[in-house]
């Protein structure tokens, strides 16, 4: 019985992690085909949160929480919701994106031709209080400029990208929400190479 219980969990999984599709707003995959490498950018200057008009209103509402739960914590949450984007999502992107494919990203590839732009849209942390979860979600849109011109030749756009740990440790937000980095940039190397 446990057997075929973690068999129906694993392949609800991997039926998860392939659903994931984008829609092309500019371009075709073909035209970015044969870029090999690319110049990495990151963009949160608009990011939207679930149930808050902007993401200052939800940052200052998380930080009056944890000043009301133990003073002087608010601050330092602060300085952490910050750094886990440079700290763990964005090398959870990186590395998942160089380990699919001869194609490489990397945030100081001065010498590259063309980069790429990741905004993320919206963001949403997920939580897990051991018997229960709600994975991590994010929506971004990844576009491909020519530095020659700063020319925009792609643009893709993914909504509703999940991230959650397969074994159920991720009890701290910035694991939920680093796996979700790690699916979208799965999910453009799978895009890729299907259609490029």
């Amino acid at each position: 019985m446990k057997n075929s219980t973690l068999s129906i969990f694993a392949f609800l999984i991997t039926i998860s992690m392939f659903s994931q599709k984008g829609k092309v707003l500019q371009g075709d995959w073909k035209s970015i085909s044969n870029i090999m490498k690319y110049d990495l950018e990151f963009n949160y200057s608009n990011v939207a949160i679930p149930e808050f008009e902007k993401e200052l209103d939800y940052i200052n509402q998380k930080i009056k929480e944890k000043e009301e739960d133990k003073p002087g914590t608010g601050e330092i949450w602060k300085q952490k919701y910050f750094s886990d984007r440079e700290n763990h999502f964005e090398p959870k992107f990186i590395t998942s994106f160089n380990k699919r494919d001869e194609q490489k990203v990397n945030k100081d590839f001065d010498e590259a031709t063309y980069i790429m732009k990741v905004v993320i849209d919206r963001s949403y942390n997920g939580w897990n209080v051991g018997v229960m979860r709600k994975p991590a979600r994010i929506d971004a849109t990844i576009s491909i400029y020519s530095k020659a011109d700063n020319s925009q030749v792609f643009s893709v756009a993914y909504e509703d990208v999940r991230g959650a740990d397969a074994m159920g440790y991720d009890f701290e937000s910035h694991v939920r929400v680093a796996e979700a980095y790690a699916k979208l940039a799965k999910s453009f190397m799978r895009d890729l190479k299907k259609k490029g």
